[in-house]
């Protein structure tokens, strides 16, 4: 992406004070540059409304749509429905401000790209545990998982029992005048 100007870049400096709107389509590509998202598709449509002003920008977004991601449970990828708001401020100013919802901008800046606070507010709209529906899931998947947490539990129940049975035979072996205390212990 270096040296091509984005399509999420914003020419502010010829705009007139005041309300300005932006619509765009975002698709699989958008999120292609990025190189750990993970969000595998997308069709969605974000309107924004640019409010110009002398000593900032406003910036309102508004985007819905789905986002295609993998199912936690089966593994598949699924298509989630998105809709959400978000607002963000530009600040002209040289200094560097420790605020997320508040950017600086330089003054001599002409103007802003999108790209990277689109991408934050995007992918904070999905939900922590994302799954398919009751019943859409791939059941082979599911059989396949299963499978292997059922070998995996297998044999942490025949390590617990070799341990146990490990703990038996050193019991046995307690010097008796040890051993009226080892019962004490256990109760």
């Amino acid at each position: 992406m270096v040296g091509k100007k984005s399509e999420y870049a914003i020419a502010f400096s010829g705009l007139k004070d005041g309300k300005h709107d932006f619509h765009f389509k975002i698709d699989d590509t958008f999120f292609e540059q990025f190189e750990t998202t993970e969000i595998e598709g997308a069709d969605l449509e974000l309107d924004m409304v640019l409010e110009k002003k002398t000593t900032m920008l406003l910036v309102d977004f508004k985007v819905n749509g789905k986002l295609k991601v993998m199912c936690d449970r089966c593994t598949d990828s699924l298509w989630y429905p998105v809709d959400g708001e978000d607002d963000l401020i530009y600040k002209f100013t040289e200094h560097e401000l420790d605020d997320e919802k508040i950017k600086s901008l330089a003054p001599h800046e002409t103007e802003i790209d999108i790209t990277q606070p689109v991408y934050e507010f995007v992918s904070l709209l999905l939900p922590y545990k994302r799954v398919h529906p009751e019943g859409e899931c791939n059941e082979e998947m599911l059989n396949e998982i299963n499978n292997y947490l059922m070998v995996e539990e297998d044999s942490a129940i025949e390590e617990q029992e070799s341990t146990a049975e490990e703990q038996d035979e050193t019991e046995e072996t307690v010097d008796p005048r040890w051993a009226a205390l080892n019962k004490l212990k256990k109760k």
